[in-house]
């Protein structure tokens, strides 16, 4: 239980966190565009990291983070019709994962296995797959529903598709900027410590 909340607390976090510095950036560099979704999409890259590395404990956090995230506002009536779109956004990923399983790609589930930072290649694999789920399945939600005052064209599933893929590697190639110093420096100190 104490992992599983600690493992919520930082999905929720994290996804929140991309939520308010993606939505700063959309006001910033694409104004107000009378389209729905984004050029570059920030929050999926924390319902990748998340679900590849702690598994289905990030989702209920993931999914109440992707509630809140438009408007912070989960009890105003209007945004309820986010309900069933942002289920499908966070379960995308599950999807691609148990997609590329049934392909044999076990990734991340056995020792044999292990997704880290020497085969990166398998986390873009999996942010195109859930990408791709999350575009079209989300757009055929709001076309099936009439959840979207505009027409949905294979334009909105692109920008859907080259968002989440374009947010995912803007996030990963910043934090791989952050966290790379303090890995480099917390090994030299390994190693100065040992041969002291």
């Amino acid at each position: 239980m104490k992992n599983f909340f600690t493992v919520s607390l930082t999905s929720f976090v994290f996804s929140s966190a991309l939520w308010i510095i993606w939505s700063f950036f959309v006001v910033q560099v694409e104004g107000n565009p009378n389209w729905l979704g984004s050029v570059f999409y920030l929050p999926h890259a924390a319902r990748i990291l998340c679900i590849v590395y702690f598994g289905w404990k990030a989702i209920p956090a993931l999914f109440l983070a992707e509630l809140l995230g438009p408007d912070f506002s989960i009890f105003d009536l209007e945004s309820l019709i986010n309900v069933i779109p942002a289920l499908i956004s966070v379960l995308s990923v599950p999807l691609a994962l148990q997609t590329l399983d049934w392909f044999g790609f076990p990734l991340g589930n056995t020792s044999a296995s292990p997704l880290n930072k020497r085969n990166y290649k398998h986390i873009a694999l999996i942010t195109m797959i859930s990408a791709i789920y999350n575009s079209l399945f989300v757009n055929l939600m709001l076309t099936k529903f009439s959840m979207s005052s505009q027409e949905i064209g294979i334009d909105q599933i692109v920008r859907f598709f080259v968002g989440d893929m374009l947010g995912t590697t803007i996030v990963l190639m910043v934090l791989a900027m952050i966290l790379n110093p303090i890995i480099n420096s917390q090994k030299a100190k390994q190693s100065r410590s040992i041969h002291q």
